[in-house]
């Protein structure tokens, strides 16, 4: 974890970020000065944390992809006050919530004005389906500037998330799903929203070869980026496999020999699954057939061998 933890901190306009950062700072309610594009607030508890705080004017919102690739976390203001905006938070929470450079990174969203606000936390979290998000450590906070010193609960709480997070080690986990992301994305022309490749993962991994682990994909698919295998388009805000990752995806030796059908049966015959979401209807001497093979193996003989319809 770095010495100075970088944080984003992103609302619409008058979304209360100024005065919520200057009141916690003087420990009761003061309105913070307004500014026209972004500033820097350095706070200091256990940790020292660096608060970059874009405006949220229409015009200054671009500065948010100058800083999201070199933040550590992403605080996510709402005025709860405002109901008639929450269909423009909506629209730029995805924005950045999509961003390929956010992957993985602790998201607090803050209900901000909450002794002002008209409807219920509840009504937000459903607009912004922020329940089903899988991608990335996230918790909803209720603030208000009236009471400031809950802001550093939420500091606290990125900084415990960071803490806990996983590094990327090129073993066979890392192999295995590294293949099915390429083969995904491979066979899907219009490319994939990132919920729709981690809930494909998610089912993949239920033949118990390999635990779902969600950390480590979100890693795996920002080094699929990084090497170039991947893309993002911003338009869609889909992932789509590139020219490179088609030729390291083709590049991989084919598993042959007979012993492997007699694999690809057993993976194609689709036995029951646990509620712990393992395979219980292998029979004993089926389940140590599958264990003597290498996940890279299993991983390739699935792709080669395996027909698979997807829906986007």
């Amino acid at each position: 974890m770095p010495a100075t933890i970088q944080i984003l901190l992103y609302g619409l306009e008058n979304s209360g970020k100024s005065t919520l950062i200057r009141s916690f700072q003087v420990g009761r309610f003061m309105s913070g000065a307004p500014f026209t594009a972004h500033k820097f607030t350095e706070i200091t508890l256990e940790n020292r944390f660096n608060i970059i705080e874009v405006g949220g004017r229409k015009d200054v919102r671009r500065f948010v992809f100058q800083y999201i690739d070199h933040v550590e976390a992403i605080i996510f203001m709402i005025d709860g006050s405002n109901e008639a905006g929450f269909k423009e938070v909506e629209t730029e929470f995805k924005i950045i919530i999509n961003h390929p450079q956010s992957l993985g990174k602790p998201l607090a969203i803050l209900f901000h004005k909450t002794d002002i606000a008209r409807v219920h936390p509840s009504i937000v979290i459903e607009r912004l389906d922020i329940l089903n998000r899988l991608d990335r450590p996230h918790q909803v906070f209720s603030t208000t500037a009236k009471e400031p010193t809950y802001f550093g609960e939420v500091l606290k709480w990125i900084t415990k998330c960071l803490k806990e997070d996983s590094h990327l080690i090129e073993d066979q986990f890392s192999r295995f799903f590294r293949i099915y992301i390429l083969d995904m994305l491979n066979s899907q022309n219009k490319g994939l929203p990132m919920l729709s490749i981690l809930g494909q993962l998610r089912i993949i991994s239920q033949t118990g070869q390999v635990d779902y682990d969600r950390d480590k994909i979100i890693l795996i698919i920002r080094k699929l980026l990084r090497d170039g295998e991947i893309e993002y388009v911003e338009s869609s805000q889909k992932y789509k496999i590139t020219g490179r990752g088609q030729e390291k995806l083709e590049s991989s030796e084919l598993i042959k020999g007979g012993r492997y059908e007699e694999i690809r049966a057993m993976l194609d015959k689709s036995p029951s699954i646990s509620s712990k979401g393992k395979i219980v209807s292998l029979e004993k001497n089926e389940r140590e057939k599958l264990d003597e093979f290498d996940l890279d193996e299993l991983a390739e003989l699935y792709k080669k061998t395996t027909t698979r319809k997807r829906k986007i």
